[in-house]
């Protein structure tokens, strides 16, 4: 009976027929095959996972296996924490939302610890200060708008340690007013890139475009051939003769601001020709919007699709981050329309006086404010007569009542 038991107990714990070959990392069952261990898990309902956390004797834990075990586990939780910070890095998931305090050594922790926005001397949001810190190493000003506002929920802008740039939320407008919000947008890329990263375009406007680009290169060709023949063609005859002749029959002086005022003209049409080409991309104007502005209209400034974004907010205000309309209309466009629904930053700054310019961009304790243009009373109070409304007062004051 004794041999029996010990026969047994060398076969596999689940069939008793063969041998065991394996061994569970989680219980230390011993199988003999692939369904056999299946058979276990699924009868003991074991996970076949080893337990990091399991007790193992001194003279255990001091082997190369244990040593190799705890190396892996370790691995395996910085692998974990990489993959899943690339993961929020690529989906533009903000993780930074734990109340970091300014004074550590208080002892106490913030109640709000969810809350995003936070009273100076509590502390900002992890992150949060290392990006207003850059934002203004940059040149950018950036006005916060109030705790619970969707402007503020909706910022995600932060600071990149890695790639050592600003990861913005940029809000686009379309022509019909949609407004379309994405995060991550990092300083470094062009006006054009951030746009294609941000609103993708469909397969038809993809073909359609391709063909017109393929056009447009098909008569730029066709203009070359056309100019090369009768650049051939031609020979000169008597206006070149006479020209020479006029060269040879004036003095010095007067033959000096004809070479200097010729090359001028042809620089500057050098110069303008690809700024054209480049003012458009997607049959789209970009403009930034100026927040902030005295006047009921959005103001907005001409980008070129080739800047870069950190070059566009230098020197700028924006309230939470930036806003970059994208509209089929060209400046020319839009400052030729009497009833065009925007002004240009152009025509902003010449027609409104400098006070009011300086209001507009004025956000020292102003912030709780945190609305881009002025109220139908506010501005019609503006046309209001001091000296006659004191008048009426007087009147309405003084007047005596008549007695019957």
């Amino acid at each position: 009976m004794a041999d029996s038991d010990s026969l047994l107990s060398d076969l596999c714990s689940i069939c008793h027929v063969n041998p065991p070959k394996y061994k569970c990392p989680r219980c230390s069952t011993r199988t003999c095959s692939l369904p056999c261990t299946r058979r276990h898990k699924l009868w003991s309902q074991c996970s076949g996972v080893r337990d990091p956390a399991a007790y193992l004797k001194r003279n255990e834990l001091a082997t190369e296996s244990a040593f190799d075990r705890d190396f892996n586990f370790i691995t395996g939780i910085e692998r974990n924490l990489e993959r899943a910070d690339r993961d929020a890095d690529n989906r533009g998931i903000d993780l930074s939302r734990s109340i970091q305090s300014d004074d550590p050594g208080d002892g106490f922790q913030d109640l709000n610890a969810g809350c995003k926005r936070k009273h100076p001397h509590q502390g900002l949001v992890k992150g949060e200060a290392g990006f207003l810190r850059a934002a203004e190493a940059g040149g950018v000003k950036v006005i916060r708008a109030p705790k619970g506002l969707s402007r503020n929920k909706q910022n995600g802008s932060r600071f990149n340690p890695k790639h050592k740039s600003l990861a913005w939320t940029v809000e686009w407008v379309a022509g019909d007013g949609v407004k379309t919000v994405r995060n991550a947008i990092f300083d470094t890329c062009t006006i054009s890139e951030a746009y294609d990263r941000s609103i993708s375009r469909s397969k038809d406007q993809s073909a359609s475009e391709s063909v017109k680009e393929a056009k447009e290169d098909q008569k730029k060709l066709d203009s070359s051939n056309i100019a090369k023949e009768s650049g051939v063609t031609d020979t000169p005859g008597e206006p070149v003769t006479a020209a020479a002749e006029l060269e040879d029959t004036k003095p010095p002086q007067a033959a000096v601001p004809e070479s200097t005022e010729i090359p001028a003209d042809t620089t500057t049409d050098v110069v303008e020709q690809p700024l054209q080409q480049s003012a458009t991309h997607r049959d789209l104007y970009f403009y930034l919007h100026r927040p902030r502005t005295t006047t009921k209209k959005p103001v907005l400034a001409p980008l070129s699709p080739s800047s870069i974004l950190n070059e566009v907010l230098r020197s700028r205000t924006v309230l939470e981050f930036p806003t970059i309309y994208a509209l089929p209309d060209s400046p020319e466009t839009l400052a030729g329309q009497e009833t065009s629904p925007f002004i240009l930053e152009e025509e902003y700054l010449r027609t409104a006086g400098p006070e009011e310019i300086a209001k507009s961009t004025r956000n020292d304790g102003d912030d709780a404010a945190g609305d881009e243009n002025l109220s139908d009373a506010a501005v019609k109070l503006q046309d209001v007569d001091e000296k006659r409304v004191l008048e009426v007062l007087k009147q309405d004051l003084f007047e005596e009542v008549p007695t019957n």
